[in-house]
């Protein structure tokens, strides 16, 4: 059923936290919204703000308690593909009935940017989607910009009823002396009022239609495929001339979308005009049939929808709405292609650079201790001279703690487990599975040489398929999914009848895709 007031049902669905965000604003303007998350941080902060997102519209879908993605995009794709049946299911009753879903997300996360993913995880269900993501800021990381390309150039290749790109760039140069507690809550407001506008334009009090772009000249319009943009601006007169001139600033200089939209790429456009009395009072008819042929002219032929208001206001400028579609990405986007390639390369060359050690010549062989007058303490491993009792006692070998390693240091020593070139394979930590530790048994078998090595893995990944630990089979899964699924064909059947939903789910998929 439709929402009073609103032309088209249009339901949200927001992933990570600028899409939960956005989902929530859309909430508090009375459309139907959810938010699905990898940190519990970010779902809990949609209660406060004033967004009062309800509890049971935010879902968390992340792994192993962790609270987010920390910019892992893989991470972000995983957690979508481990909890696929319950986010189709959750998203299917949610947005039933609706006649678009709009997907909201950031993109520069590891959560959002894994949007391709969702969109991929809900094509059964046959969806009227859309998305909606904002863009990195300029300031903003070399992985954030990475992230953001990666996604945009999976999100074009999708079967989607059109794409919404917001330059977050660009609205904090126009927005930047918004106090810092409050300029996400008002740019979100930017960001939703011109579509949500648009739905409600017919029931507004203040204006009245002398020609309506009505609801289903709405829903075209924003059904129309391609990338979707809007624009704003203000008219001083009603003339030919001035009119066309704010529709070309607007689509070529948006406040909002990347900047570089070309007329002549536009397949449909929408142009809502808002006057005074006194203005319409002095403009003549065909007045609207010469714009709707200029602009016809200026896009190469695109389909153009005009509506025409009187507003209650005596005087001042007219303001007119645009909303059009585009089959060609705006320049804008090409530049942060550019700036991704440019800081992504430098970030990974100083990532592949060596720790190499000082340089200490004679002193590095020098011994500056002694067990008594005139005796040189011998190094702790030389034996050739017979035992030399030392100063210290020996450290105690520490326990391994059963908590999971949380400095770089631990993850970094977890990480080194399994080393190249080791003849024995060190096993995972049971008493707290560490994925870290699976995924560098995957890379042990792709770097070495050695089937006694690849073999050792194998045994490995296989025993820990059928531990009673469901984490465990979990990792052993997902790293044989990761190696060669012919090989672990047997395994992988088998744990595609596992008690636990995520076990099956990892193991279906990577059958599927052999």
């Amino acid at each position: 059923m439709k929402p009073v007031g609103k032309a088209i049902e249009i339901v949200a669905v927001g992933l990570g936290q600028a899409g939960g965000n956005l989902a929530a604003e859309l909430a508090r303007r009375g459309y139907r919204a959810i938010a699905l998350n990898t940190a519990t941080t970010d779902l809990s902060s949609l209660s406060k703000s004033g967004l009062s997102l309800p509890e049971q519209e935010r879902m968390y879908i992340g792994i192993d308690g962790y609270d987010g993605a920390g910019s892992d995009l893989n991470y972000g794709r995983e957690c979508i593909t481990v909890h696929a049946g319950k986010i189709r299911e959750r998203i299917s009753a949610h947005v039933a009935g609706a006649d678009a879903v709009l997907i909201t997300v950031g993109l520069g996360g590891g959560t959002g940017s894994a949007v391709a993913e969702l969109i991929k995880t809900l094509a059964d269900l046959s969806l009227p989607l859309l998305v909606l993501a904002t863009l990195p800021n300029e300031h903003e990381s070399g992985i954030a910009k990475v992230n953001a390309v990666r996604a945009i150039n999976e999100l074009v290749k999708e079967n989607l009823l059109g794409w919404v790109f917001v330059d977050n760039s660009r609205l904090a140069k126009n927005h930047g002396d918004v106090s810092l507690d409050k300029y996400y809550a008002e740019i979100n407001k930017i960001i939703v009022e011109p579509l949500d506008a648009l739905n409600q334009l017919n029931s507004r009090d203040d204006i009245t239609p002398i020609r309506s772009l009505d609801g289903e000249d709405f829903r075209t319009l924003l059904l129309s495929g391609g990338i979707l943009s809007f624009a704003t601006t203000t008219s001083p007169r009603l003339s030919v001339d001035a009119v066309v001139q704010a529709v070309r600033d607007g689509a070529l200089h948006s406040s909002i979308n990347p900047e570089g939209s070309q007329l002549e790429h536009i397949s449909y456009m929408g142009v809502v005009i808002e006057a005074p009395e006194s203005m319409l009072a002095d403009t003549p008819y065909t007045f609207f049939e010469h714009i709707n042929e200029q602009l016809k002219d200026e896009t190469g032929g695109a389909a153009i929808h005009m509506g025409v208001y009187r507003t209650t206001d005596k005087q001042g400028p007219a303001t007119v709405r645009l909303f059009y579609s585009s089959q060609q990405l705006p320049d804008g986007i090409q530049e942060m292609v550019s700036q991704a390639k440019r800081e992504g390369g430098q970030l990974r060359a100083k990532l592949q650079r060596g720790m190499s050690g000082l340089d200490l010549g004679e002193i590095e062989e020098y011994e500056l201790f002694r067990t008594s007058p005139g005796t040189i303490r011998r190094r702790a491993n030389d034996t050739s001279s017979g035992d030399i009792p030392s100063r210290f006692p020996p450290r105690p070998v520490p326990r391994p703690s059963a908590k999971p390693p949380t400095s770089p240091a631990a993850t970094a020593a977890a990480r080194d487990a399994v080393r190249p070139g080791a003849t024995s394979i060190a096993p995972p930590n049971t008493s707290m599975p560490d994925r870290d530790a699976y995924d560098q048994l995957v890379k042990e078998f792709k770097d070495s040489d050695s089937e006694d090595v690849k073999k050792r893995v194998c045994q490995r990944l296989e025993k820990d398929q059928k531990s009673d630990n469901s984490l465990i089979r979990y990792y052993a899964v997902r790293a044989m999914s990761k190696l060669d699924t012919d090989l672990f064909a047997a395994a992988l059947q088998i744990a595609t009848q596992d008690e636990d939903a995520t076990v099956r789910a990892v193991a279906m998929k990577a059958l599927n895709k052999s």
